[in-house]
C-alpha cells in the first residue's frame, strides 16, 4: 500500500510539473519495480547480490530437438504422436522431414543416466505452458539454493514483448514450486540484441549484463554466477564470440570472466543443457536436453547443494577458494539459507513479504523486501 501511494504521488507530481511520465520498459509486471527505481534514482544494480542465475527457457525447461534451418520442435505430446504416426507409415520423398521424425523417435527412446530412470519422453511439455513440470520444479529448487540475495536474469527470447503471455505462465509455474508458493518474477533481463539464434549473441548479451553491473552490488564475500543455457542446442566446439574461438565450455567461461572486474571475487559456471549422439543408422541427433538430473547435479553442486548420485562435495564459494577463511563454524562466504517449509523463518518471511498487485498478479518490490528467491 505504501509503495502504491508513493508511486501514485510521484506520477501526479510529474504530471503537475509538466514532465513526461515514466516510460515503462517492456516485460513482466516486475518491470514496474524498475520503473519505480527510475523515478527515485535507485537501481537494482546498486543492491548487494550474492548469486546471479542466468536462465534460458527452451532447451532448459523443455526438450528441443535441433532441426537445422528451423526452430527446434519441442518434445510435446502432439509432436510425439505425430512422429510415432509418421514413423509407422511409408517413407516420404522429403528426406529432411523424415529425418526429424527419426530424430524424435531417437529422443523418445534415449535412456537417461545419472540416477534418472526412464527416457526423455518423461519430460514432455505441458500443452498450455510449453514447459516440463519436472524441469520447472528443479529450477525452482536451484533458485532457492541461490539464497536471499539471488538475482534471476532471463536470457531467453521469452523476455521479448510479444512473448509476455508465455513469460507470465513461466513465472506462475515457478511460484507453484517455490517454498510457501512465493510469488516469483524475474529480477532482470539481458539487454536486447542479436541473441535469438546463435550462441555468439547469447554469450555477448550475458557478458554485457555482467559488465554493466555496478561495483556496489558485489558483496565482500564474493559473487556466484551460474548460466543455465542450451545455446540453441549446439556443441560448445562451434562457439565464437567477439572474434574469440571459445571452442569449449571453459573457453566460454573465460570470455565471461573477462567481462567482469578483475578486482572482485567471483565464481562462474556454465551448465550447458545439451546432449548429442548418433543413431544406429548414423543420423546425428542434437537436443537442448533440459535440466536432466545430470545437469541439475552440476548446477546444485555449484550452488552448494551437492549431489546424492555422484556424491561429489559442494563447490567452494568464491571467498573460500581465495582464503579458506571460517569463523567459529560459520563460513564467511555464502550461507545457503534453507527456504523449505521446515525452516523456522520461512513462515515469518512469507508473512512479511510485501506484494504489489498488477492485473491480479502479485510480485515483490525487490529493494524493499528480500525473501527466499525473490530479489
Amino acid at each position: 500500500i505504501l509503495a502504491q501511494a508513493i508511486f501514485s504521488r510521484a506520477i501526479f507530481a510529474q504530471a503537475a510539473a509538466g514532465k513526461p511520465l515514466v516510460e515503462f520498459p517492456p516485460g513482466p509486471p516486475v518491470m514496474l519495480s524498475l520503473a519505480l527505481t527510475k523515478l527515485f534514482g535507485r537501481t537494482v544494480e546498486n543492491e548487494l547480490v550474492d548469486t546471479v542465475i542466468f536462465i534460458d527457457v527452451d532447451g532448459v525447461l523443455n526438450v528441443g530437438i535441433r532441426d537445422r534451418g528451423n526452430s527446434p520442435p519441442l518434445l510435446s505430446p502432439t509432436n510425439i504422436n505425430y512422429a510415432k504416426c509418421k514413423s509407422q507409415g511409408p517413407r516420404e520423398a522429403n528426406g529432411q522431414q523424415h529425418d526429424i521424425v527419426d530424430r524424435f523417435m531417437a529422443v523418445i527412446d534415449r535412456e537417461l543416466g545419472h540416477g534418472e530412470n526412464g527416457t526423455y519422453s518423461k519430460f514432455t511439455t505441458d500443452a498450455t505452458t510449453d514447459l516440463s513440470d519436472i524441469f520447472t520444479e528443479r529450477l525452482a529448487s536451484l533458485i532457492s539454493m541461490g539464497g536471499e540475495r539471488c538475482l534471476t536474469v532471463l536470457t531467453s527470447t521469452w523476455r521479448h514483448k510479444d512473448q509476455r503471455h508465455r513469460l507470465r505462465r513461466l513465472e506462475d509455474a515457478l511460484s507453484k514450486h517455490l517454498p510457501e508458493h512465493a510469488p516469483f518474477a524475474f529480477g532482470a533481463f539481458t539487454p536486447p540484441g542479436d541473441d535469438s539464434s546463435h550462441p555468439r549473441g547469447r554469450l555477448r548479451a550475458i557478458g554485457d549484463f555482467l559488465a554493466g553491473l555496478s561495483s556496489k552490488c558485489y558483496p565482500p564475500t564474493g559473487m556466484r554466477i551460474l548460466v543455465l543455457d542450451d545455446f540453441f542446442a549446439t556443441a560448445a566446439s562451434t562457439w565464437l564470440v567477439d572474434d574469440l574461438d571459445a571452442g569449449s565450455i571453459e573457453g566460454a567461461e573465460e570470455y565471461l570472466r573477462s567481462r567482469l572486474p578483475q578486482s572482485k571475487d567471483f565464481a562462474l559456471k556454465i551448465v550447458h543443457t545439451y546432449d548429442s549422439w548418433l543413431t544406429p543408422n548414423g543420423l546425428s541427433v542434437e537436443v537442448g536436453a533440459g535440466l536432466t538430473m545430470e545437469h541439475y547435479c552440476h548446477a546444485a553442486e555449484f550452488l552448494g547443494g551437492g549431489c546424492s548420485i555422484c556424491r561429489r562435495p559442494p563447490a567452494a564459494a568464491p571467498k573460500e577458494r581465495a582464503v579458506a577463511k571460517t569463523v567459529k563454524n560459520k563460513k564467511v562466504s555464502f550461507a545457503i539459507k534453507s527456504c523449505d517449509a521446515n525452516a523456522p523463518s520461512g513462515k515469518a518471511k512469507a508473512t512479511a513479504m510485501s506484494k504489489f498487485s498488477d492485473r491480479g498478479r502479485s510480485f515483490s518490490l525487490p529493494w524493499m523486501v528480500k525473501m527466499g528467491n525473490v530479489f
